[in-house]
């Protein structure tokens, strides 16, 4: 079963996940930084650039936002345009845009102005086959639709609410693109309490617990919208104690901080980040086994393996990360841990690629740093 907590504090909003009473998953939300992506904006182009087959495009921002073109999409100056940002900008670039939108739900993912059928990297192969056939099956014409990971468990009826759920909601951004004078924000996806809604409430989930009124309100109006089954699940914390503090939270927070992690065995890791990439070493400590060295050696790297990827989902590193497990000689002992490190890394949410191990022991994993 799970567990959330919410708690706000001077513009910061934290959420800790636990699954079987297991600190799970770790959110934060600082207000003050700025993030457009997944909004749709109707914009007016400013400048065409032919040469790049792209466009400068006037959202009401301080920055124009760079408008890229697929091949047979055409834009002129003074047009009114759809679009939704895929990129933030950067100090030295403009905002990212595309006219295809993507309207994402808990499950799936709507494509409303694409016409495509594709399936979660992280679904097992023989869940495709049923996930494509269904998609198939529920996806409205001319309509793309991308099945995420979640939805290799979830009942095709409830498949069927949400892709009726997101056509509600694109009818509603149309609706105001054809009311509104741009350059207009139509539809903001950077909701916070929505979004941690969206991924982690669920059927599972024992309680919602919100330290916040006003973000305790918040959530109730927004299940009562989307998940009316699920509200009663909602509460609000009116302990004495700060919420974190009451329930020990802080101090699991603080331990993602700390350089080494031990292991149950009497081994430890050790988690160095630097600019370029994240090294983690696997150390058996004082843990040699009775007898079998290879044995022992084996046992510990698959300990540290469930704890590495935990840690990894916990601290929400991006880009590689290097892991140096102690030297294997068995080749069959290597493939199993292999395979025990992409079976833990599909309950990543973000994008955790297994890349190889090599004869040192030396994994190579690359990870895209969690968008929420």
């Amino acid at each position: 079963m799970k567990k959330i907590f919410l708690t706000h504090k001077n513009d910061e909003t934290r959420v800790a996940v636990f699954e079987d009473d297991e600190f799970a998953d770790f959110y934060v939300s600082k207000f003050a930084e700025p993030n457009l992506k997944g909004n749709i904006y109707k914009g007016i182009v400013k400048k065409n650039l032919p040469g790049m087959n792209s466009a400068f495009v006037d959202i009401g921002r301080d920055k124009n936002v760079f408008l890229r073109l697929n091949s047979g999409q055409k834009v002129f100056p003074g047009q009114s345009v759809l679009l939704q940002i895929d990129k933030n900008s950067t100090d030295f670039k403009s905002p990212r845009a595309t006219l295809n939108v993507d309207l994402p739900g808990r499950n799936l993912v709507l494509m409303p102005t694409s016409n495509y059928i594709g399936v979660s990297r992280k679904v097992l192969p023989e869940e495709k086959i049923k996930l494509y056939e269904i998609a198939k099956k529920i996806r409205p014409p001319k309509t793309g639709i991308l099945m995420r990971t979640a939805a290799a468990d979830c009942p095709e009826e409830i498949l069927i609410s949400e892709v009726e759920y997101l056509q509600k909601l694109w009818a509603k951004i149309n609706e105001r693109f054809s009311k509104r004078k741009p350059p207009a924000l139509l539809y903001d996806d950077n909701d916070f309490v929505a979004k941690i809604i969206r991924e982690e409430f669920s059927k599972d989930t024992e309680i919602f617990l919100i330290d916040n009124v006003k973000i305790f309100n918040h959530a109730v109006e927004i299940a009562n919208e989307f998940y009316p089954e699920l509200s009663e699940k909602i509460s609000h914390y009116e302990g004495i104690l700060p919420m974190f503090e009451e329930f020990e939270i802080e101090k699991e927070i603080a331990k993602l901080s700390e350089r080494e992690v031990p292991l149950p065995s009497g081994g430890f890791i050790v988690i160095d980040k630097t600019e370029a990439l994240t090294v983690i070493d696997v150390n058996s400590g004082k843990f040699f086994g009775e007898t079998d060295k290879e044995k022992t050696v084996y046992e510990t790297n698959t300990e540290a393996a469930e704890i590495i990827l935990k840690q990894i989902r916990l601290r929400d590193p991006g880009g590689i990360i290097i892991v140096d497990f102690i030297d294997m000689i068995d080749e069959e002992q290597k493939e199993s841990l292999l395979e025990l490190l992409r079976e833990t890394a599909r309950r990543d949410k973000s994008r955790t690629k297994i890349v190889d191990i090599t004869p040192l022991g030396l994994v190579e994993i690359t990870r895209k740093k969690r968008d929420l």
